[in-house]
C-alpha cells in the first residue's frame, strides 16, 4: 500500500509535525510506502533522514500541484491534514479515484460543513475537537473518530528517581550556589502567533513571580517562533528585577533532548502533545493550550485535559495570577509532585501509548481499503451508485 500524507504548516516544527512523523513511521514499519507532501525545510529533511519519501511543495498553486502529482504518482490512499493540504489531497483523490481521510487537530471546521461526505473517515485528536465539529453542523457522524495524539514511550520515559540526579541534566543552566535550593520549571511550546494565549499566561506568571520576589524558580524555555522575542523581553524584565538569570531560552530541541529536559524538571508547563510527552516522562504538568487553561493534570483534571487536547479546545478562560498560584501550590511539595507525575505516566500508558494507536490506525487503513476494493468489484450498474468516500 502507498499512502500520501499531505500536510500544510506555517511553523517549521511543532506538534503537528510530530503527529505526522509518528504516523509516517508507523506506515513504514508495516512495510508499506508513505510519501509526505509538505513545504521544504527542517521537517522535510528530518523525514528524509528517517527514510520517509517526500514531495516538496510551496502550496502556492494548488491546481498545478494537484495536476502534476496526480500525473506523476500512484497512491492507494490519502490521509490529509487541514486547509491547503486537505485541498490538495481532495484534488488528487478525485483524479485517482481513491479514498481520502482527514485529521482535524483543533477548534476549526475547515470546509467540512460543505464537503464532509468526501472523506471516508474524519479523525479528531480529542473528544472536544469531535464535539466542536458536531456542534458546528458537521454531518456523517458515523465517520468521525477520535484518534488522539500519542507518545513514543521509548523516547519519553520515567528516568531518574533522585531529584539531585535529575538536576544534573540542567545544572549547566543554573548558578552552582543555587542548584540545591532552586525549583526547575520547564516551559515547552511552539511560539507561533496562534499560541499568544499560552505565552500571555506565562508572562502573567512571571509578573507575579517578580511581585513576590521569588528567585528560586528557574525557568528553562524550549521552543521557538514569532512570539519568542516578546517572551524574551518579559524574561529579561524578570531577570533584571530579581538580579538573577531566572529564565533561560534553549530554542528548538530534539525529542531526545526534550526527554532529558522533562525528566530534570520539578514541574512542566506545556500545551497539547508536549503535555503528553511530559506526563509520559513521569513529571507533573500544568497544561495550557491555545484555546484554554487547564491547570495541573491530576486525578481531578485528567479528563478535562484529555477532552480538550490539553487546552486545544476551550474558551480562553483565565484569571490573572492563576498559573502563578497553581505553580506555587505544588512546586515545594515533593511528595505531591511525585504523585502527580506517576499518575500522569500511568494515564499516558493506559490511553495515549503510540504503539497502541499505530496498530489502530493501520487497521483503519486496512478496513478502508477492503471496503474500497469490495465496492470496485461491484457490477457496473451498482458501482455507479457507489461513492468512494462512503467506505
Amino acid at each position: 500500500m502507498h499512502i500520501l500524507v499531505p500536510v500544510f504548516f506555517k511553523a517549521p516544527l511543532g506538534g503537528l509535525h510530530s503527529h505526522v512523523y509518528a504516523q509516517a513511521k508507523a506506515i513504514i514499519r508495516e512495510g508499506w510506502r508513505c510519501t509526505i507532501l509538505c513545504k521544504p525545510g527542517p521537517f522535510a529533511q528530518q523525514c528524509r533522514d528517517s527514510g520517509i519519501e517526500i514531495i516538496e511543495d510551496d502550496f502556492s498553486d494548488l491546481s498545478k500541484s494537484i495536476a502534476e502529482i496526480s500525473e506523476s504518482f500512484k497512491f492507494d490512499l490519502i490521509h490529509a491534514h487541514p486547509f491547503a493540504s486537505r485541498e490538495i489531497g481532495q484534488g488528487i483523490a478525485k483524479n485517482l479515484n481513491i479514498p481520502i481521510l482527514l485529521t482535524v487537530h483543533g477548534k476549526y471546521t475547515d470546509t467540512l460543513v460543505d464537503d464532509c461526505d468526501e472523506f471516508s473517515r474524519i479523525y479528531c485528536v480529542s473528544l472536544g475537537v469531535r464535539d466542536h465539529l458536531v456542534k458546528n453542523g458537521i454531518k456523517s457522524l458515523h465517520k468521525i473518530f477520535v484518534y488522539p495524539n500519542a507518545v513514543n514511550t521509548e523516547v519519553f520515559y520515567a528516568g531518574h528517581e533522585s531529584r539531585l540526579d535529575r538536576l544534573k541534566e540542567v545544572e549547566c543552566f543554573i548558578d552552582n550556589n543555587m542548584i540545591k535550593g532552586c525549583r526547575i520549571i520547564i516551559f515547552s511550546c511552539r511560539m507561533g502567533i496562534d499560541k499568544k494565549f499560552i505565552l500571555n499566561c506565562v508572562k502573567d506568571a512571571w509578573i507575579y513571580q517578580a511581585r513576590y520576589k521569588i528567585d528560586s524558580w528557574r525557568w528553562i524555555v524550549a521552543g521557538d517562533g514569532p512570539g519568542k522575542a516578546d517572551l524574551e523581553l518579559a524574561a529579561n524584565e524578570l531577570n533584571e528585577y530579581l538580579g538573577h538569570k531566572c529564565i533561560t531560552f534553549l530554542g528548538w530541541q530534539s525529542e531526545d533532548k526534550l526527554s532529558a529536559l522533562y525528566q530534570s524538571a520539578d514541574l512542566v508547563v506545556a500545551p497539547g502533545r508536549s503535555a503528553l510527552d511530559c506526563l509520559a516522562s513521569n513529571r507533573p504538568v500544568i497544561a495550557i493550550g491555545s484555546q484554554g487553561y487547564i491547570g495541573a493534570i491530576d486525578e481531578g483534571n485528567w479528563y478535562k485535559g484529555s477532552y480538550s487536547n490539553f487546552g486545544g479546545v476551550g474558551e480562553k478562560d483565565y484569571i490573572s495570577g492563576e498559573l502563578f498560584q497553581d505553580i506555587n501550590s505544588i512546586i515545594y511539595d515533593d511528595e505531591k509532585l511525585d504523585s502527580i507525575g506517576k499518575f500522569g505516566r500511568k494515564r499516558v500508558l493506559d490511553s495515549h501509548d503510540q504503539k497502541y494507536w499505530d496498530v489502530w490506525l493501520l487497521d483503519q487503513y486496512r478496513e478502508i481499503m477492503a471496503l474500497y476494493d469490495e465496492a470496485r468489484s461491484l457490477p457496473c450498474e451498482l458501482l455507479e451508485e457507489y461513492s468512494v468516500p462512503d467506505t
